[in-house]
């Protein structure tokens, strides 16, 4: 609890020492677009420097008396000049209309942001702190289309679609993250309080952002310009299902046309609660004492920069961060199940082995040159992802010594990436506009460890792309896309020549000793790809309107699917990869039509996918010759079929909020063999959210906004599973959240509490690591969220 309270009395008194200029006039007002919505973020430029509004589209400036010229601008938005004479407070609010340029629409909980042809989620930093759930991922879980891939309580991967893994790009101020995106028990190395703004780009996101974005894109936007002066908060939270304690810190400066950022959070949890006495796996009867998970603690340190600087025609921001993250493993996730390695050893928090460990180090520069016609954008980023796995050594051969140096050090990778990325905005005229890009990337990946599952590789992917936007009207949009890329990938040989002894002493041929000890084939392979989108977006009148999207996809094999060979711990299984896959490629379509009237505001998205060679991995029916392997699974292509349809409704009745959000999906291998059309793996099951709220205390002067809502989480039975896969049970689960704004004097703050899971329901997530090991998810957990705001 020391963090929480140290983090609570600094934000209580820090309020009380800053203090606003008062010898001056003050100009103030808004900034909102023609629908009456608040702008965040546009420049209002007085006479050389800069403000920016805030959430609610306000600004405000303490100026001397005298003539001032105002420039108002925002991406996406016509500008607005004019002079003011400035003699007393003055209120000056203005309202601009949109233009051609980046335009893109989209609606979440009444914001409205640039029109687009593609299905666009736009979430903010509030809704994000508000809905916190541990990780990014699990956040976002109330979207529709949206779920995530969970590993324990600390780490989770975005599922867009039923398409997950390598199939999801997310990307942080226009530069793709890389991490070993190919393991389900692999995180996203993301702060999830960094985050500013986010849009979930559901569908085909390949055209700008090319391979791994075959099912959407998760856009992070921390370009965010802070307002003028000295500003910050102090977020806490406190979890009671892991006793995870929380807290995350952020400041900012601005002054003329420069502004410095700085971020920091500590996150620590122990061994999360499940309503469970033992679970069952491979004949073995596993107690789980005090209905604790033993070594399912962990802690997360991130730390963020940003400096900028903003001038009419020029902008330049470096970032540079580093999110730390280690966190323990069941033990009966590594290795043979073991009651003797289960029992409680007195400490809910330590973290003993097997546990994962990675650290995240990003370097991004953005700069942005603004022209009369156009827009220049250069980006920049160096990335070196180091991911390890510990687990106390162990060997299956017999003849195998443990390593002189880390000894206990099962996986390491070390990954470095570099990338840039150009992107030039051309305005033609008031109905056209086109942008021109290059993509490049060129990855490392070193290997270490006393086991091996992933031979060391270089790769490079280099894309050119272009998009064009015709608007002819003001109810029509059409978009095209086009792209070709280049990828190439060098997988150096790995022999084994401990495994060869062991399989020679079992009696095995020389010629299968061999074949098993090389693991890994020196691999150099190329690839090209072409693909095209068309969009249109209409409006039919004010109430309904449509967004339609036809094209291609692709995504280039990745080396744990070329090169893989050896046993995936946690997934009892030796996987191995097939050097000779071809890049996937998709077709797709994509519908969204919506209805918007009387605070009514009904989404529909039907859509479907196929593809001529889905890369998927799947038992090959033979047992493999490593030993405790079980049965060998190969990754595999073949076609498939991928479609849904996801539902959201949102509606407002005085101070009552009702909301709505679901999806069903269907997906299918397709073979010659009719009664080998299993499902894809790791698919989602269809699922349904509810919520209803009530406000009250709107403006009662300390209690303000105030909210109480209940919401039910509805998972139907995953019986449509993919070879290898368990069915898992239907559920629903129920919550309560308060959430109210606080204020006493100068002091103000978001407060939020939360109950997930409120009857302690046992269930399984079909797509959660620990789901083949039937560990049920965790159980009643209550949460409290303290946010407090301070600066000019």
């Amino acid at each position: 609890m020391k963090l929480f309270w140290i983090g609570l009395i600094l934000s209580l008194f820090s309020y009380n020492t800053y203090s606003q200029n008062t010898n001056a006039h003050r100009l103030s007002g808004s900034v909102k677009s023609q629908t009456g919505d608040a702008l965040e973020g546009a420049y209002v430029k007085i006479n050389g420097k800069y403000f920016w509004t805030s959430t609610d589209g306000n600004y405000k400036a303490d100026l001397n008396s005298g003539t001032y010229e105002l420039h108002v601008s925002m991406i996406g938005f016509k500008d607005v000049d004019t002079i003011i004479q400035l003699n007393q407070d003055l209120r000056l609010d203005f309202t601009l209309s949109t233009s051609v340029t980046g335009l893109e629409e989209v609606l979440l909980q009444g914001h409205q942001h640039r029109k687009t042809s593609q299905q666009v989620l736009y979430v903010e930093n509030e809704y994000l702190e508000k809905q916190f759930s541990g990780s990014l991922a699990t956040t976002l879980e109330r979207m529709p289309g949206f779920n995530a891939m969970q590993i324990g309580s600390g780490a989770s991967k975005p599922i867009i679609r039923g398409l997950g893994l390598n199939r999801v790009a997310v990307t942080e101020n226009g530069i793709k993250q890389e991490g070993q995106q190919w393991g389900a028990d692999h995180g996203l190395e993301i702060d999830a309080l960094n985050v500013e703004n986010l849009e979930i780009v559901k569908g085909v996101g390949s055209i700008a952002y090319g391979s791994d974005a075959i099912g959407g894109v998760v856009r992070i936007k921390n370009n965010t310009l802070p307002v003028e002066g000295f500003t910050g908060s102090v977020y806490s939270f406190a979890q009671s299902v892991n006793n995870s304690l929380g807290i995350s810190v952020k400041l900012a400066y601005t002054e003329n046309d420069w502004f410095f950022k700085g971020k920091f959070t500590g996150i620590s949890f122990g061994d999360y609660s499940l309503p469970a006495e033992q679970i069952s796996y491979l004949n073995f009867n596993i107690p789980i004492f005090d209905e604790q998970l033993k070594n399912t603690a962990g802690k997360e340190l991130d730390w963020y920069t940003q400096v900028g600087v903003v001038k009419d025609n020029f902008s330049t921001r470096l970032s540079v961060s580093n999110v730390y993250q280690k966190s323990g493993f069941f033990p009966g996730s590594h290795g043979i199940p073991d009651i003797s390695r289960v029992q409680p050893d007195g400490d809910s928090r330590n973290i003993e082995e097997p546990f994962q460990r990675v650290n995240h180090f990003k370097v991004i520069s953005n700069t942005s040159f603004i022209y009369d016609n156009g827009e220049l954008e250069l980006d920049f980023a160096y990335q070196k992802n180091h991911r390890q796995e510990w687990s106390l050594f162990h060997t299956h051969y017999g003849n195998q010594e443990p390593p002189e140096v880390n000894p206990n050090l099962e996986l390491d990778f070390d990954l470095h990436t570099y990338s840039t990325r150009a992107i030039y905005h051309h305005t033609i005229n008031s109905e056209n506009e086109t942008q021109v890009g290059a993509d490049l990337q060129w990855k490392n990946n070193d290997i270490g460890g006393f086991n091996f599952l992933l031979p060391e590789y270089q790769a490079g992917n280099y894309g050119l792309f272009a998009i064009h936007e015709y608007e002819p009207s003001a109810n029509n949009l059409w978009t095209l896309g086009l792209r070709i890329d280049y990828g190439t990938i060098e997988m150096e040989g790995f022999y084994d020549p401990t495994l060869y002894d062991f399989l020679i002493r079992n009696n095995q041929t020389e010629e299968v000793a061999s074949a098993y000890a090389q693991r890994s084939e020196e691999i150099d392979r190329n690839f090209t790809s072409f693909n095209a989108r068309l969009g249109w977006d209409h409006d039919f009148n004010e109430t309904w309107s449509s967004k339609v999207n036809v094209g291609t996809a692709f995504r280039l094999p990745t080396a744990i699917e070329l090169g893989a060979n050896g046993i995936h711990h946690g997934s009892f299984r030796h996987e191995q990869g097939d050097p000779n896959l071809e890049p996937e490629q998709g077709f797709m379509f994509d519908l969204n039509l919506a209805y918007s009237r009387n605070s009514w505001n009904i989404s529909l998205s039907p859509y479907a996918y196929f593809f001529s060679n889905y890369i998927f991995l799947k038992p090959s029916g033979i047992f493999s010759l490593l030993p405790h392997s079980g049965q060998l699974y190969q990754y595999t292509e073949s076609e498939a079929i991928l479609s849904g349809i996801e539902l959201a409704v949102d509606k407002e009745i005085g101070r009552w909020h009702f909301s709505l959000a679901g999806e069903y999906l269907y997906n299918k291998q397709l073979t010659s063999d009719k009664s080998r059309n299993f499902p894809l793996p790791f698919t989602p099951a269809n699922n349904l959210f509810t919520e209803v709220g009530y406000q009250f205390f709107q403006d009662s002067g300390i209690f303000n906004n105030s909210e109480l809502s209940i919401n039910n989480r509805l998972v139907m039975e995953q019986d449509r599973i993919a070879q290898g896969e368990e069915i898992t049970p239907g559920y629903a689960l129920w919550g309560l959240s308060w959430q109210n704004e606080l204020k006493i004097n100068n002091l103000k703050a978001n407060i939020n509490i939360r109950v997930d899971n409120l009857l302690n329901e046992r269930y399984f997530n079909h797509t959660s690591f620990y789901r083949r090991l039937q560990i049920p998810e965790m159980g009643r957990n209550i949460q409290l969220n303290i946010k407090i705001p301070f600066g000019s």
